[in-house]
């Protein structure tokens, strides 16, 4: 049997579990400006404090929910049962609706960062790898979700021309596996990374006909201007149209 160390060599993912924090320096040098003195002292840090410190949040990720809120008992039993686990997971509140999720298991890590996106009570759960120094404050800008296109025949269900169109929406993680295969042909699904500070294509142009873009789990998106957050009945550039 493999164990977790092998399992992700064979993927080529041990590096981003195992890695050591080549970036992490001295705080040699007060900033400028700052003085120590008895109202505000001055703490500076060694490398090798910095890597103690952040181990045991290296096989972690930042986790909150799109839209929405699950208090933290209910998010930990939904969470367990949506990724089913072979290890354990440890999760932190660490407040305006974010949370620390820590795992014991490589495995399930890597399942979770490159298997979503994840949605949960048709939620989005946003997910991104642990960063030093990070702010439970910054608001939501980039959005790793589903979007579908209806009816399109099934000759295009070809790698390239789907990473082609998707690429003209936002940034193309990875293809649905039974798109990928022309196992269901009501509709394509990929999971694209979305600027949510950017304008939202909402449909294409494709031999003679106009094909509409869906995106899942985003119920509040105007397509007179593109943008998420409101419906195009209460848009701005309509309203002021009129």
């Amino acid at each position: 049997m493999l164990n977790q160390k092998n399992f992700l060599s064979q993927l080529g993912l041990t590096n981003s579990f195992d890695q050591e924090d080549d970036d992490v320096s001295n705080d040699d040098i007060p900033p400028e400006g700052i003085q120590d003195s008895a109202h505000c002292l001055i703490i500076l840090l060694s490398k090798e404090e910095k890597i103690q410190m952040r181990k045991p949040s290296r096989h972690s990720m930042i986790i909150k929910m799109f839209n929405g809120k699950v208090g933290y008992m209910g998010l930990m039993r939904k969470l367990k049962k949506k990724w089913s686990l072979k290890g354990d997971l440890v999760l932190t509140d660490i407040g305006c609706n974010f949370f620390i999720a820590r795992f014991t298991n490589a495995i399930d890590y890597h399942h979770v960062l490159t298997r979503g996106p994840w949605m949960i009570d048709d939620n989005y759960l946003t997910i991104r790898k642990w960063t030093p120094n990070f702010v439970a404050e910054a608001p939501i800008k980039v959005l790793t979700a589903w979007v579908r296109i209806l009816n399109l025949s099934v000759e295009y269900f070809d790698r390239n021309f789907l990473h082609k169109v998707g690429s003209k929406i936002s940034k193309v993680l990875r293809i649905d596996k039974t798109t990928a295969q022309a196992e269901r042909g009501q509709f394509t699904r990929l999971s694209i990374e979305i600027d949510l500070t950017k304008p939202l294509l909402s449909k294409f142009w494709l031999k003679g006909r106009v094909w509409k873009i869906q995106y899942e789990g985003l119920h509040a998106i105007c397509f007179n201007c593109g943008c998420w957050g409101h419906n195009a009945k209460d848009c701005a550039q309509s309203l002021e149209a009129h």
